[in-house]
C-alpha cells in the first residue's frame, strides 16, 4: 500500500467526519427554529445546504478517484464503499434539516399552537442516533454501531405517538389543520434522519465484519 493511498485514505476520513459535524449541527438548527424562530437562522440552514451537497459531490468524486487509481481490495474496498454509502446518508439528512426550516417558517406566519415536547423528544434522539453512529465510524466501535440499530425501535414508537396524537387533534380544532400538518411533517422528517443514521450503523457493520444486513431483518 503506497504512501500516497493512505494519506489519501485519511483525507476521506477526515472530509466525511466534517461533514457528518456540519449536519449534525444543521439538523441542530433547524429543530430550534421551531421553538425560538428566527428568520435569519431558518434562512442559514437553507442556504448552508448548498455547501452540504458540493462536500458530498467532492467526497464521491475523492472515493471514486481511489477506486479507479488504486484498485484498492478487502478491507481497503469497503472503507470506500462505505463512505461513499454514508457520505450519501449525510446529505439526505441535510436535505431533511432543510424541510424542517422550511416547515419552522411556515408555522410562523400560522396562529401559535402547542407544538409537542415529544417532537423535541424525537429530534434529540435523532440526533443522538446520528452522533452515535458516526462515533462508531470515527472509533470502529461495533457495540455502539449495533446500540444505534436497537435505538430506532424508540423512534419509530415515537413518531408514531406523535402522528396519532396530531391527527386527534386535528379533529378536534380543524382550524389548525395546516399547523398539525407541519408538525406531522416536522416528525417525519426527524424520523427519516433516524432511519439514515440506522443506514450509517449498518454501514459500520459492513465496514468491520463484511456483513450486509440491511432488509435481512436482523435485529442486534
Amino acid at each position: 500500500m503506497s504512501l500516497h493511498f493512505i494519506r489519501e485514505m485519511k483525507h476521506l476520513n477526515k472530509h466525511l467526519i466534517e461533514l457528518s459535524n456540519t449536519v449534525e449541527k444543521q439538523v441542530g438548527r433547524s429543530i430550534s427554529t421551531i421553538t425560538d424562530f428566527e428568520k435569519g437562522s431558518a434562512e442559514k440552514v437553507i442556504d448552508k445546504d448548498s455547501r452540504v451537497d458540493q462536500a458530498e459531490i467532492q467526497l464521491e468524486e475523492d472515493c471514486l478517484k481511489l477506486l479507479a487509481l488504486h484498485q484498492p481490495v478487502a478491507g481497503d474496498l469497503r472503507l470506500i464503499i462505505s463512505v461513499l454509502k454514508i457520505n450519501s446518508d449525510l446529505e439526505r439528512i441535510g436535505d431533511h434539516a432543510v424541510i424542517i426550516a422550511e416547515e419552522a417558517v411556515n408555522l410562523n406566519r400560522l396562529p401559535s399552537i402547542d407544538v409537542p415536547e415529544q417532537l423535541f423528544e424525537l429530534s434529540d434522539q435523532a440526533r443522538m442516533m446520528l452522533k452515535k453512529s458516526m462515533l462508531a465510524f470515527v472509533e470502529s466501535d461495533l457495540h455502539v454501531a449495533k446500540n444505534v440499530l436497537e435505538l430506532g425501535q424508540g423512534i419509530r414508537e415515537l413518531a408514531e405517538k406523535i402522528y396519532r396524537e396530531q391527527v386527534e387533534l386535528i379533529k378536534a380544532t380543524p382550524e389548525e389543520t395546516e399547523q398539525r400538518l407541519s408538525v406531522l411533517k416536522v416528525g417525519r422528517q426527524l424520523q427519516r434522519i433516524a432511519d439514515h443514521a440506522t443506514n450509517i450503523a449498518e454501514d459500520i457493520i459492513f465496514l468491520m465484519e463484511g456483513d450486509i444486513i440491511r432488509h435481512n431483518g436482523s435485529v442486534y
